[in-house]
């Protein structure tokens, strides 16, 4: 006869003959929840920065660090790479990389944390957002002081290093830029749950009702995410102007709405996360910056990505947004 100890041991699912699972499964269970769809996670983030990210967010779940506070503390690391960059001591290379990679780390784990605990928040997003710029223009604009530093002689030599590094930094704005835009329109399009994405006019609109202004935070971020926004929806309506700017023009989401965008737009959106996010763009600044060879992973990205982001992304995106909502029925005409 069994003890009392051992029928309360066992589980409901080993008298319905299953295994509980064992911690270590739970643990990466909880992982993989705490993620947005697969379909637009980029694998680095997936594979190196999100699982740390996760640790993380784990231990911060119960105190009462807030998601906000872990992206501050992302932004502090990405000025600290810019900084470690520009100042020349010992090591400093290696340690811009290591504050870069910490940086990404925090910047996923903020958001990890807030779905976790069921928290987000558009003004969370918001300063999500302004986070990325500020520490990609302090890790890019480092990066282009090391290169600089290398090559400014002869005087000719040094402004066209200047001129090409200046050129990789704007165009990797629109690869990380676009790479956002449609991804925001992906969710929306393929998920019940996901509705990220701001329009300029929405922002400002929430800006002048007054939302979100108290804050020392919040009077810093607005500017800079007003100014990338209405920025932003130019460089989209260049690249594809078959695909509304302004995200409450898109339909609610519908399953045969989700299949027709899948179809025409699945296979791009693989391209997207896998080569023109965020965190492939700090990763690979961390490691060559940390490696010494920052200027040949600049070349790489005016070369080889902008060959691919001008030469295949654009017009098979914009066949792509024409062919979906046409199939939808779905006018793009912004009013």
């Amino acid at each position: 006869m069994a003890s009392s100890f051992d029928s309360g041991a066992r589980s409901l699912g080993e008298l319905e003959g299953k295994k509980a699972p064992a911690p270590k499964e739970r643990f990466w269970a909880g992982y993989w929840k705490s993620l947005k769809p697969l379909e637009v996670e980029e694998p680095i983030d997936v594979w190196v920065h999100r699982p740390l990210a996760y640790v993380l967010a784990k231990a911060l779940l119960k105190t009462p660090v807030s998601p906000n506070l872990v992206t501050l503390i992302s932004i502090a690391f990405g000025i600290a790479t810019g900084a470690a960059m520009l100042l020349e001591f010992p090591g400093h290379l290696p340690i811009a990389g290591l504050c870069l990679f910490l940086s990404a780390i925090f910047d996923c784990a903020d958001g990890q944390l807030a779905r976790m605990r069921g928290t987000s928040s558009v003004f969370g997003r918001m300063l999500d957002g302004v986070a990325d710029l500020v520490v990609a223009i302090a890790a890019v604009g480092g990066s282009i002081w090391v290169i600089w530093s290398k090559y400014n002689q002869p005087t000719w030599l040094g402004l066209v290093v200047l001129g090409l590094c200046v050129t990789t930094a704007v165009t990797g704005s629109f690869h990380t830029g676009m790479y956002d835009q449609f991804k925001n329109v992906f969710l929306r399009l393929t998920s019940e749950r996901y509705t990220e994405g701001e329009s300029y006019a929405r922002a400002r609109a929430r800006y002048e009702s007054g939302h979100n202004r108290d804050s020392l935070a919040a009077r810093l971020a607005w500017p800079v995410y007003l100014f990338y926004t209405k920025n932003q929806e130019k460089v989209v309506r260049g690249f594809d102007p078959f695909t509304p700017t302004r995200f409450e023009l898109l339909p609610a989401y519908n399953p045969e709405h989700a299949a027709i965008y899948r179809a025409e737009a699945g296979q791009l959106m693989r391209i997207w996360r896998h080569w023109f996010g965020f965190g492939s763009l700090v990763f690979g600044i961390a490691v060559c910056v940390a490696l010494n060879v920052i200027e040949w992973y600049m070349l790489a990205r005016l070369v080889g990505m902008n060959a691919l982001f001008y030469g295949y992304l654009r017009p098979a995106q914009r066949r792509a947004s024409q062919a979906a909502f046409e199939r939808m029925g779905v006018s793009t005409a912004e009013h």
